[in-house]
C-alpha cells in the first residue's frame, strides 16, 4: 500500500511539473507584455487556452515543454498565456476554440493567427515563419 501511495505522489508531481512549462517564469499580463515587447523589438505571442481543453495541455506537454520551441519562443517572442475561462481578451478579440496562437506586433496589429493543435515540427516551422 505504501508504495502505490509514493508511486501515485511521484507521478502527480511529475504532471504537475510538466503541467507548467510554458516559456516564462512569471504570467505576464498583455500590458506588460506590450510594453517588453516595444522595448525588444519582438511579437508578442498570446496562447489562448481553456480550463478543460485536452489540445491545450497536450500542446503544452508535447510540443511547448520541447527545449527547441522553448528556446524559439523566448528569444523571439513575448509569450503571454490567457485561459479564455478566467481572463478577459486584449485587443477586442473574441473567444475562439482553444488552444489558439495570436501574434501581435509592438504596434498592437495582429499578424497571424494559429488555431488548433500542432506537433512539434510543425510548430517549429509556423514559429519561424512568424520571425
Amino acid at each position: 500500500m505504501k508504495i502505490i501511495l509514493l508511486f501515485s505522489f511521484l507521478f502527480g508531481s511529475v504532471f504537475m511539473i510538466k503541467e507548467q512549462a510554458f516559456v516564462h517564469t512569471e504570467k505576464l499580463t498583455y500590458a506588460e507584455a506590450l510594453s517588453l515587447a516595444k522595448q525588444n523589438n519582438r511579437p508578442i505571442m498570446l496562447k489562448l487556452t481553456a480550463d478543460n481543453c485536452k489540445y491545450c495541455t497536450k500542446m503544452d506537454n508535447e510540443v511547448l515543454s520541447d527545449p527547441s520551441v522553448e528556446q524559439l519562443l523566448s528569444k523571439n517572442f513575448i509569450t503571454v498565456n490567457i485561459n479564455v475561462d478566467r481572463e478577459s481578451l486584449p485587443l477586442n478579440l473574441k473567444r475562439t476554440i482553444t488552444p489558439t496562437f495570436i501574434f501581435v506586433d509592438k504596434n498592437e496589429k495582429i499578424t497571424s493567427k494559429l488555431p488548433g493543435s500542432w506537433n512539434k515540427k510543425d510548430f517549429l516551422d509556423l514559429l519561424r515563419n512568424r520571425i
